[in-house]
């Protein structure tokens, strides 16, 4: 879980007590505007150790050190299949997603209360999840946001797994891709949509090692035919 410049002290104690409750305890906070002190402890109850374990970094990579696939939240989803940073998943989705995992790091980010995470945030991240809510009102508390996903995740428990493509194993695959998009001359602004769809595929499928290493293999071998 990634706190990304939080505001409120006691929502940083909330979402501690929230990890409690599904039986998370990896919890990261980058550049928080608040002191994490007394009423953070206050609201985070029985969550104090996980609060007390919290790592605080000052950038946004930090946080995302050894972790392979990267959960970006947003109240705001895309209304048009056009605006592609935006397509966003449910945390229902996540979960089927996460479900059939063995290994790999999951990260959830949750943005700033006051506007959420940056364009430069969101790009970094493999997809956006958002909560289905009344179009009129749709922006949750965080600790609340944090509570549904936390129990959509709680349920993988017993779930059969996979290994998981590695980040690195990612962007290998989406190097390949826009060399082979290159050498077909698509045009730039085409590529750059192309790697784009691409990349909210790959992430969305929650693709494995062995596809990522078969994939990877199959554009390799395209791109030395063109030579």
């Amino acid at each position: 879980m990634v706190l990304v410049e939080p505001e409120k002290e006691g929502n940083i104690g909330s979402v501690a007590r929230a990890m409690r409750n599904f039986e998370l305890d990896d919890l990261w906070i980058v550049n928080p505007k608040v002191p994490v002190d007394g009423e953070a402890r206050a609201y985070a109850m029985h969550g104090l150790n996980v609060l007390a374990a919290a790592r605080t970094v000052k950038a946004f990579d930090e946080a995302l050190e050894g972790v392979d696939i990267v959960a970006g939240t947003s109240a705001v989803a895309a209304r048009s299949t056009s605006n592609l940073l935006r397509v966003a998943i449910t945390p229902k989705h996540l979960a089927e997603r996460v479900r059939s995992t063995k290994r790999g790091r999951v990260a959830i980010v949750f943005g700033r209360e006051s506007s959420g995470l940056s364009n430069r945030e969101m790009e970094a991240c493999d997809f956006l999840v958002t909560i289905p809510a009344s179009r009129s009102y749709n922006v949750l508390n965080i600790a609340t946001a944090a509570s549904i996903m936390f129990y959509e995740l709680f349920q993988l428990k017993t779930a059969k797994s996979i290994e998981l493509a590695s980040r690195g194993s990612k962007q290998r695959l989406l190097s390949q891709f826009d060399r082979l998009a290159e050498v077909g001359e698509i045009q730039p602004h085409k590529r750059r949509l192309a790697q784009r769809a691409l990349r909210n595929i790959i992430s969305r499928s929650f693709i494995s090692r062995r596809e990522a290493s078969l994939l990877v293999g199959i554009f390799r071998k395209a791109l030395s035919k063109t030579v």
